[in-house]
């Protein structure tokens, strides 16, 4: 079942350094993540149980699904579109809209960021300290994070072939190789104010 879901379109022009924007209006609940999609469109993630899919002429799909709350989306390696839900789900949805959903705990967490890796698999962060690894079979691995109470957030697959993820609590940016090795970089700044910069505290290497 599909739900279209397109509103309007409004555009904001302002002069100097700044380009003309458009906004494309969409009755989801709340939107979160954005990915380019293998279809030539994007598709994106509604809180309210749903993923969204926006062509680049502004029309705008909603196809129900998940049965958590979806937070960040990407594009992965066997052409469809994978995602967290917030508590226990990573989900796979195909361009015609067929959900697969992948228990990867059972315990109350909350599943964050996701990429596709350089391996084939997909990668993502869990709050309460790992990150995971889940195959396009559903397979799925953990690796937890060194730091504790770091909340692991956001990931990308980085140009060295290991994944670079933020620790939202923790102040650090994460490393971690496709074989599980781990390398923290711990980044701090002074306070904001007269003559702050920022600063680069430390590099140690774990694992």
């Amino acid at each position: 079942m599909l739900a279209a879901a397109w509103l309007g379109v409004s555009t904001t022009a302002q002069s100097g350094s700044f380009i003309q924007t458009t906004s494309y209006g969409i009755s989801a609940y709340t939107i979160d993540g954005i990915t380019a999609g293998p279809d030539g469109a994007l598709w994106f993630t509604d809180y309210d149980n749903a993923i969204g899919r926006i062509t680049t002429a502004g029309a705008v799909t909603l196809y129900p699904g998940p049965t958590g709350p979806s937070y960040a989306i990407t594009t992965g390696p066997d052409g469809a579109l994978w995602f967290t839900e917030y508590l226990f789900n990573i989900g796979r949805m195909t361009t015609s809209g067929t959900v697969t959903e992948y228990q990867v705990t059972t315990d109350v967490s909350n599943l964050f960021g996701i990429t596709a890796g350089p391996d084939g698999a997909l990668w993502f962060t869990e709050a309460s300290g790992n990150i995971g690894r889940i195959s396009t079979a559903g397979a799925v691995t953990w690796y937890p994070v060194p730091a504790a109470n770091s909340t692991p957030f956001t990931i990308a697959a980085g140009p060295d072939g290991a994944l670079w993820f933020t620790e939202q609590t923790g102040n650090n940016i994460g490393r971690i190789t496709t074989a599980g090795t781990d390398a923290q970089q711990s980044t701090t700044r002074h306070c904001r104010g007269a003559g702050w910069s920022p600063l680069v505290h430390r590099v140690g290497i774990l694992g």
